[in-house]
């Protein structure tokens, strides 16, 4: 009976970790999108590239166009491990929600 519990165990903490996905957030002000790429600067004044952008937010804020340029957000952002096209590791940061501090 006790394996039985550790084998559920060990599956079921195995399934979550697979779906579970540490969000990062970081304040940043928004610089341009070019090729498909969302260009952020931090506090420090260092660029932070964002690949992708949830559906939801880009519902919300359309940062194709220029009038969020030099606005301030907190991002909400998850970075992914991909494959390239050369088989190489990747990391690709998609930004999940976006908000205008007050």
């Amino acid at each position: 009976m006790k394996s039985i519990l550790v084998v559920l165990f060990v599956a079921l903490t195995s399934f979550t970790s697979v779906y579970c996905q540490d969000t990062e957030k970081m304040n940043g002000t928004f610089v341009s999108y070019e090729d498909g790429v969302y260009v952020f600067t931090d506090k420090d004044g260092y660029n932070v590239e964002f690949t992708n952008v949830a559906e939801e937010v880009s519902n919300k804020y359309n940062l194709t166009d220029k009038t969020y340029i030099g606005k301030q957000f907190i991002i909400t952002f998850i970075v992914e491990t991909e494959m390239d096209e050369l088989d190489e590791e990747i990391q690709v940061s998609t930004i999940i929600a976006l908000l205008i501090p007050e």
